[in-house]
Formats: C-alpha cells, structure tokens, sequence
C-alpha cells in the first residue's frame, strides 16, 4: 500500500474517531444533568411504564436516561408570593384581592406570603398541577389565600377589620391556609396583611369617631387637671387655717402661762410682806430725825 493511500485511510480514521468522539460527547452531554444549589429535580420518565418518580432529585449532577427521561428542577428556597395594588410591588397589574365584611361592605387587601416548597413532596407538586411554581403561585395558592380571606373577614364587621381585628383576622386566616397548604407540600413561613382598605364612608366614620374619643378624653384630662387644682386649692386654704389656729392657740396658751406666773409672783410677794418686815423697813429708811412739824402729836416708832 502506498504512502498516499495510508495517509488517506488515516484521516478518514481520524475524522471517524473525531465524530465518535463529538458524538459521544453530546450524548453525554445529553444525558448529564445539573441539579442548582437550592433546587430540586423531579424525574420524568417518557418511554413504556414510565411516569413521575415519587424520589426527588437532590442538588448536583444526574445522569439521565436519553430521550426517555427529563429532569424538571423546582426550588425549594424561600418564595414570596406578593399580591398588591401597587404597580411598584410584585407584578405591574393590580394583583390585590377584594372580599366582603359582615355587613356586605367591599374590602381591598394588599397581601405577601412567604413559603417554601417540602423537597419530599416536590414529585406530587409536579404530578399535581404538571407546571411551574409561578404558575402554582398566581392560581392555586392565590386562590387558597382568597377563600381563606373571604371565610374570615365575613365574620368581622369593616370597622372591626380596620381597627383591632386586624391582627385577629389575619392568624385566622393564616391558619386555614396552612391547614390547606401545607399537607400539598407548601410550607408557609410568614403571611402578612400589608394594606387594608375598606370604603371611604367607613374609614370617615371610624376617623370621625377617633376624634370624638380623643376630644372626650381631652375634655376628661381637663376636668381632672381642675378638680386637682381646686384640691389643691383646698388644701392650701386647709394648711393655712390650720397653721392661724396654731398660732392663735399657742399665743392664747401663753398668754394664760404668763398670767400664771404673776398671779403665782404676787401671791408668793404678797406671803412675804408681814408688820414686822414693814416697820423693819421703815426703821432702815429713818435718818433718825423727827418731823418739825407734827401737829403736837410725838410720832410713834416701834422697834423690836
């Protein structure tokens, strides 16, 4: 065989080897799937017996069986499902949810629900409803929260719901829903009531009586703020009576002590003063000289 046909037989070996080798990597490729951290997959088989395999596919790489099997990947990460007015938050359309009062009264709801898919039960989601979570999301679990809504708030009147039910209302709710949804594999982590918005007689009605409250417990604050003025009032007026009577008590009281004391003086003074002490007295104060003048009559000096 010459040279040129060995040169030939090797490149049409070598361009077979390099197709193999081409070929075989796309089959692999193929059948090479990759699982995402935070996902899980779901094995769905195509060929004769084939179906939905209740085991679900953990994160990282999976080998599957070619043209008779594809891998569908759901999260299992924290999902937040949010149903507004607003076009800023969640989707551009008005996503919120309308339900009725006691009284029949229309009540506008922004919602968020916070959930995250239990891995186990990730096959019987995707036989379930054969779709997305997304899709799951906006009808199913949209659906769920609305009926949930709807069953509460009949029992509370708009007034109620817009004031101190509020939060009643909403735990109730979240309690149907997890009753519902939890047992299909939707574990719920928080659910909120972000907005609500009853018609605008109510929230005149419940604003007009707020001011009325508030203007009562005003008028009660001053009342009280008077009455403990006048008992103050009272109380000064109290101290300084009592404080006059002191006074007047104490000057009465020493007034009577110091009478006491010269009635007692005099009559101790009075007790001393004897005839003896008088002429003694006299006898100490005579310069011994007799009157000039004592109208012939000689005066009369006992000295004992």
């Amino acid at each position: 065989m010459s040279y040129a046909k060995r040169g030939v037989i090797g490149i049409i070996i070598g361009i077979v080897v390099l197709c193999g080798a081409i070929v075989g990597g796309l089959v692999i490729h193929a059948k090479l799937e990759r699982i995402q951290p935070g996902h899980v997959g779901v094995s769905v088989r195509k060929c004769s017996g084939g179906g939905v395999s209740q085991d679900p596919i953990p994160t990282g790489y999976y080998w599957r069986e070619l043209f008779c099997e594809d891998v569908i990947e759901y999260p299992i990460s924290m999902q937040s499902l949010i149903l507004t007015k607003s076009p800023t938050e969640g989707d551009p359309e008005d996503q919120s949810i309308t339900v009725t009062s006691s009284e029949g009264l229309k009540i506008n709801l922004d919602i968020a629900l916070n959930f995250t898919l239990d891995a186990k039960e990730v096959p019987h989601i995707y036989e379930r409803w054969r779709s997305d979570i997304k899709d799951i999301s906006h009808k199913y679990i949209r659906q769920t929260i609305r009926e949930s809504l709807q069953l509460t708030f009949a029992k509370y009147t708009a007034e109620e719901l817009y004031s101190n039910k509020k939060e009643i209302a909403r735990a109730e709710a979240e309690e149907f829903m997890r009753k519902r949804l939890e047992p299909l594999g939707f574990v719920i982590s928080q659910f909120t009531l972000n907005r609500i918005e009853p018609p605008d007689q109510v929230i005149q009605a419940i604003n007009n009586k707020v001011a009325m409250v508030q203007q009562a417990q005003q008028s009660e604050q001053e009342v009280r703020k008077k009455q403990a003025e006048a008992a103050q009032q009272v109380a000064v007026a109290k101290g300084e009576a009592d404080a006059m009577r002191t006074h007047a008590e104490g000057e009465a009281q020493a007034i009577q002590l110091r009478a006491e004391a010269q009635a007692h003086a005099n009559k101790i003074l009075s007790d001393s003063v004897t005839p003896q002490l008088v002429e003694y007295e006299k006898a100490i104060k005579w310069d011994g000289k007799l009157p000039t003048m004592t109208g012939g009559v000689m005066p009369m000096i006992q000295i004992k």
